[in-house]
C-alpha cells in the first residue's frame, strides 16, 4: 500500500478500528472503518484476517511492538509483507527504515507525555522518516498541533482516549488525517 492509497482510505472513513482483542476482528471487518489497526495478537493468525480485510477493500496495519510470534527484524518484516500486510507501526527507528526497505508503509508513534521526551522523539522521527506519524494520546493533539506541525511533516494520526464523534471532528479540524480508536461506536458513525 502506498501512502496515497492509505490517505485515500482515511478519506473514505476517518476512523481506523483499533483492534485490541481477537473478538474485535469481526465487528471491525463489518464496520465502516477502511483501516484496521491490529494492536495485539499473534502474527501467524494475521494472514486470513488480512485476506478478509482486503476482500472488503480495507487496509491492515500491525503494531510491531505489540505483535507476538514474530521477530522484530528484516525476516519478520518480509513475512508480514508476504502475507499482504499493508503497514506497520513501530517506535523503533531501525524497524521503520527496515520496513520501508521491505515495501511496507510505516507509521512511527510520537508520545506527547513529557516535554524532555518530546524533543528526543521528534529527532528519532526525523531520522527514520516514517510515512505517517501516530500522535499519542491523540486526544491532546489540538494542544500541541501547531508545535508538532512546525517540527514534523506529518501526516498525523491521532490515537488514544478518543471516544466521541465530536472529538473526531475536532481532531480532523486540527490537522489529523485519521483517528485510531478502540471505541466500536466510532467505527460506525464518525
Amino acid at each position: 500500500m502506498t501512502r496515497e492509497e492509505f490517505l485515500r482510505l482515511a478519506r473514505v472513513y476517518p476512523v481506523a478500528a483499533a483492534i485490541k482483542a481477537e473478538e474485535d476482528w469481526s465487528p471491525a471487518l463489518e464496520s465502516r472503518a477502511s483501516l484496521l489497526f491490529a494492536q495485539q495478537g499473534d502474527a501467524f493468525a494475521l494472514e486470513p484476517l488480512v485476506e478478509q480485510a482486503h476482500a472488503r477493500g480495507k487496509g491492515v496495519v500491525a503494531h510491531l511492538d505489540l505483535l507476538a510470534g514474530i521477530g522484530k527484524d528484516r525476516a519478520g518484516l518480509a513475512y508480514l509483507r508476504q502475507i499482504g500486510l499493508d503497514a506497520v507501526i513501530t517506535r523503533r527507528p531501525s524497524l521503520v527504515v527496515a520496513a520501508r526497505a521491505e515495501g511496507l508503509l510505516t507509521i512511527q508513534p510520537l508520545h506527547l507525555t513529557e516535554e524532555p521526551a518530546l524533543a528526543s522523539s521528534i529527532r528519532q522521527i526525523v531520522q527514520a522518516q516514517p510515512d505517517l506519524i501516530e500522535v499519542l494520546p491523540g486526544i491532546i493533539f489540538p494542544d500541541f498541533a501547531r508545535t508538532v506541525r512546525s517540527l514534523l511533516p506529518g501526516p498525523f494520526i491521532a490515537s488514544g482516549f478518543i471516544r466521541t464523534p465530536q472529538e473526531v471532528a475536532h481532531l480532523l479540524a486540527t490537522g489529523c488525517v485519521l483517528i485510531s480508536s478502540s471505541a466500536r461506536q466510532l467505527w460506525q458513525a464518525a
